[in-house]
């Protein structure tokens, strides 16, 4: 019998749960909402029982974490987390061994995507591939000659807070002008609510609080020219963003995943038009710009594949 592996995604507004075979495909599936309002202990105790009622529980053979943050990996401790305001130092690990049998493994959520992007969008066949997730705020996971690349304090790949405005609006993180501070989906709402557009404000039932990257999408598909325009300052701030990094790195394929990528072509044509402009022509043409055809598991899977590993 195939064996399987619990993966963990701790987002900033949802956790999701996994089980995934050896060949990285999921089993079965389960999620908790809201996550920032729970407590570290709170939210460690809904996941064991989450994970715990699951039918294929009894067969898992390890447990992989990937957390939105700062994380010492070699230890298991969340150190911070820009979007899990309560996260401070809490050793994620210790407090899942006591109830889950198997190794532990915790680490970045980007992290766990790009494995997880590795994996299954690129099957392999690259040797170095950065993952941009794009949720409620903006994570990166890099994997260097078929390896995750952590860096000297695992905390290698934080393209969300790498800085497009240096003196642009204060982040989470307590820095300014980082990149999530401009495409974390909290913003890209805002942008939608002084936006003006009547369309936004028609789909989302003129509600302010309705409005969402998705109204946002449905809106510029419509014709809106303001929701147009969200999405065009998105990818060309973020298209600034990825030329660096394919100078830098010099990766054969980017992956976009998380739930403000699924505006596809919107984002995706004014990141590759920027990239044409500011990076160097030939990293620029070796590299192959994807949405993530596994987009709400890819955290998941990788980080099953982390306890596999």
């Amino acid at each position: 019998m195939s064996k399987y592996y619990l993966g963990i995604d701790l987002g900033g507004t949802e956790v999701k749960i996994g089980i995934v075979d050896e060949l990285g495909k999921t089993i079965e599936e389960a999620s908790i909402v809201k996550t920032s309002a729970f407590k570290p202990e709170e939210l460690v105790k809904k996941i064991v029982e989450k994970t715990k009622s699951m039918k294929n529980f009894r067969f898992v053979s390890g447990t992989g974490v990937g957390v939105a943050g700062d994380i010492d990996q070699e230890n298991g401790i969340v150190r911070f987390s820009p979007n899990l305001p309560k996260w401070k130092n809490v050793n994620l690990r210790q407090m899942l061994k006591k109830h889950l049998l198997g190794p532990i493994v915790i680490d970045n959520d980007a992290n766990a995507a790009a494995l997880g992007a590795y994996f299954l969008d690129a099957k392999m066949k690259v040797k170095n591939l950065v993952c941009v997730t794009l949720g409620t705020g903006v994570g990166g996971g890099i994997i260097l000659n078929g390896k995750v690349f952590r860096g000297a304090t695992g905390t290698a790949g934080e393209i969300g807070h790498m800085h497009y405005d240096a003196d642009g609006h204060q982040c989470n993180c307590g820095s300014f002008g980082c990149i999530e501070r401009y495409l974390g989906a909290a913003y890209l709402s805002y942008e939608g609510k002084i936006s003006g557009s009547k369309k936004i404000f028609e789909l989302a039932h003129d509600n302010a609080e309705n409005i969402t990257p998705k109204i946002l999408e449905e809106a510029a598909r419509s014709g809106d020219s303001a929701a147009e325009q969200i999405w065009l300052d998105a990818g060309t701030k973020l298209g600034v963003i990825l030329a660096d990094v394919i100078n830098l790195l010099n990766p054969e394929m980017i992956v976009l995943t998380g739930g403000v990528s699924k505006a596809n072509e919107l984002l995706l044509d004014p990141i590759k038009e920027i990239i044409k402009k500011r990076a160097f022509k030939t990293p620029a043409r070796a590299c192959k710009i994807v949405i993530s055809k596994y987009n709400s598991m890819l955290g998941v899977v990788g980080a099953a594949l982390f306890a596999k590993e």
